[in-house]
């Protein structure tokens, strides 16, 4: 698969030279694509590499990074969550403790700009979520975040407050939050009043998720949405010829060169369940 080929070398040339460290742009949706990619041709060395971006990101966690979802902090700990919960690694003890520490900070004292993923409050959120996910369930401060948060965002919800291009990624994370035994039945009524708003119970997909390329929000909108999209999803497959070159300028896990390698991944029969990364 030359394509695939391709991707692999442009990746390895780039990976490390990529200055970013983050999910959806840097140096963690780059290893994602490693991680998947040892364990799909069994070669460490591609494992390996994957774990020299690790260790390269953990040099960047300085103050200065921010909380962001898309090429920050709560970001790059939810993709070493899922490195972690997908068995691409093993965690110390501490491995997660200054991740934590800080996005606790973030999310009790610091102010938010928006409710969106990429920069904003659910994008702390899905942190909490993936940790209480994963081995955090006995981290007090966890829970107590992730409440704070919930209530800030369930508040906005009550009130009418939710701008609607905001209210997707408000929807999406009450999905994955109920889903969490101790917050099911607390705001279920707040995935409900969700459910009445106009973008999520009369889905336009070509509006929804801007941020995503079209195959990635068919998929998301499938397992967000209870929607059979099987088809279209299909349709969309069969479209893909070559990548366009205009979507490849970056090497991140959205729209990068990563993503694209994790899309030919994918039809060699790996699961699409890094897509929830997104």
């Amino acid at each position: 698969m030359k394509s695939l080929e391709r991707t692999v070398q442009t990746l390895i040339i780039n990976g490390t030279l990529t200055e970013c460290p983050g999910l959806f742009y840097g140096k963690t949706g780059i290893a994602v694509f490693f991680f998947h990619y040892a364990r799909n041709t069994g070669s460490e060395l591609f494992r390996n590499y994957a774990f020299d971006l690790i260790e390269e990101i953990q040099n960047q966690m300085t103050v200065t990074v921010s909380a962001q979802y898309d090429n920050g902090l709560s970001g790059i700990g939810v993709g070493f969550e899922y490195f972690l919960q997908n068995g691409f690694i093993e965690a110390d003890d501490d491995l997660f403790e200054d991740f934590d520490a800080r996005m606790y900070r973030i999310a009790m004292y610091d102010p938010y700009p928006d409710l969106s993923l990429a920069v904003g409050l659910t994008g702390w959120g899905r942190y909490f979520i993936y940790r209480l996910r994963g081995n955090g369930q006995m981290n007090s401060r966890i829970n107590k975040a992730l409440t704070y948060i919930a209530n800030e965002i369930a508040q906005k919800v009550i009130e009418q407050t939710v701008p609607e291009g905001e209210q997707p990624d408000v929807f999406r994370f009450f999905c994955d939050l109920i889903i969490l035994p101790d917050y099911s039945k607390k705001y279920a009524d707040a995935l409900k009043r969700c459910r009445e708003w106009k973008c999520i119970c009369k889905p336009d997909i070509p509006k929804l998720f801007p941020y995503l390329n079209y195959l990635q929000r068919l998929y998301i909108c499938q397992n967000y949405f209870r929607m059979d999209l099987s088809e279209e999803i299909e349709k969309e497959w069969a479209k893909r010829i070559e990548p366009d070159k205009n979507s490849l300028l970056n090497m991140g896990l959205l729209k990068g060169r990563s993503a694209e390698g994790m899309l030919q991944l994918t039809t060699l029969n790996t699961d699409i369940n890094w897509m929830n990364l997104l």
